[in-house]
């Protein structure tokens, strides 16, 4: 018995390399032409802004020399410096105390505070809101008389209304807001 040998397997992984074909240099002219745009348009946005860095410089340099002269202000008459006053005073107050005293003195799920309307000028706080029965907002009233910076805490006025299935007291108060040294 005579055994055959095989014959030798040829395995050649690396191959030959193909050279290009027109597919492939198309392409290629392709991307170069997109390239070459993209870098015009980059040259072209670059170029206005220039021009426009150039404007400006130009309109500010102009604008300052062109400013004209303004007359010296009129001094205050007695009236406007009371007024001018009394907005000073009125926004120099400490609100984030009072807002913070406030909201303290609320910090009860009975109670709703649901509006604040102010004369920061004349000191007067006007506070709207709903309770549950009416001595709860005899007891808020309470605390906000506890409050150093109020005066003259009152009940202006309440209301019993319907919310729903729950019967609530509309209130209104009133208070004088005092400046702390």
């Amino acid at each position: 018995m005579s055994r055959a040998v095989p014959s030798a397997v040829d395995l050649d992984f690396s191959g030959r390399r193909r050279p290009p074909g027109a597919l492939g240099w198309l392409m290629l002219a392709c991307g170069a032409l997109a390239a070459l745009g993209v870098l015009h348009e980059f040259d072209v946005a670059e170029t206005r802004l220039a021009e426009a860095r150039h404007a400006y410089e130009r309109a500010r340099r102009q604008s300052a020399v062109a400013r004209p002269v303004r007359p010296p202000v009129a001094p205050l008459t007695d009236p406007e410096r009371r007024t001018a006053l009394g907005v000073v005073a009125g926004l120099g107050r400490d609100w984030n105390a009072l807002l913070a005293a406030l909201e303290a003195a609320a910090d009860d799920p009975s109670l709703a505070l649901l509006e604040l309307d102010q004369d920061g000028a004349k000191g007067r706080l006007k506070l709207s809101g709903e309770a549950r029965n009416l001595p709860e907002v005899f007891a808020f009233v309470k605390r906000l008389e506890a409050i150093p910076a109020l005066r003259d805490v009152r009940l202006a006025g309440y209301a019993f209304r319907q919310n729903g299935p729950v019967q609530v007291v509309g209130f209104e108060l009133q208070a004088r807001w005092e400046a702390q040294p």
